[in-house]
């Protein structure tokens, strides 16, 4: 630039302000629309693409191997099938799953005694089944009165079991009844024995036996 533009430049102080002022202005809008490293919080202008969320990774899957739902005892079932055994029919575990083995039972005793052959438990079964252990029961004791009258004896009535009264007592006192302490074994007594030993883990036998006279008295329910 020549010295007299120069000069006629500094004694225009108007034209000097002016391109300082245009030369700033400058500066700030390139260094605020190309320079700066980070989009601002709030542009005049857009000159860039606003960073989205980073992608995230798809979460890895794990295939869940499908398990059959666990089977639940049932005590109707328990109490067909420890029926069942006294009769004859059952010879699988008691543990009061309608498997094969009960299923099949069921359908052997419907056929004898002339029902429909669902092979499912249910109350009319168990009802059957009580109505079927009696009349066996009354069998044998005419069996037995016949044999002693034919031998020219007299048969005392049977006796109550003390012991059997006791259970029965404790189970009663212990929420497992209502039942009668007259000492005789009977389906209401059973089932009763039956409820017990599920709950207290003993094995489920609708019997009197040692470990369910112990369990009874540790409860306190039974007395020495």
């Amino acid at each position: 630039m020549r010295l007299d533009h120069l000069t006629a430049i500094l004694s225009r102080p108007a034209t000097l302000l002016t391109g300082s002022f245009l030369l700033v202005a400058g500066a700030i809008v390139t260094n605020a629309l190309f320079l700066q490293p980070q989009r601002h919080p709030a542009p005049f202008m857009v000159t860039r693409a606003a960073p989205g969320p980073a992608a995230m990774p798809a979460p890895a899957t794990t295939a869940l191997a499908e398990t059959p739902a666990a089977q639940r005892a049932d005590d109707l079932v328990l109490a067909v099938q420890s029926a069942l055994r006294r009769l004859g029919y059952y010879a699988g575990p008691l543990d009061g799953i309608a498997g094969p083995q009960t299923e099949a039972a069921i359908t052997r005793f419907q056929a004898d005694t002339g029902a429909p052959a669902t092979g499912r438990a249910s109350l009319e079964l168990i009802a059957a089944l009580s109505a079927a252990r009696e009349s066996d029961a009354a069998s044998l004791a005419e069996i037995a009165a016949g044999e002693g009258a034919a031998a020219g004896e007299d048969l005392a009535p049977p006796e109550p079991d003390a012991r059997v009264a006791a259970v029965q007592h404790a189970l009663a006192i212990s929420a497992y009844g209502p039942l009668s302490a007259d000492g005789f074994m009977g389906p209401e007594t059973e089932e009763a024995i039956l409820r017990f030993q599920r709950d207290r883990g003993l094995a489920p036998t609708g019997e009197i036996s040692d470990a369910l006279v112990l369990e009874l008295r540790s409860m306190g329910a039974l007395q020495d």
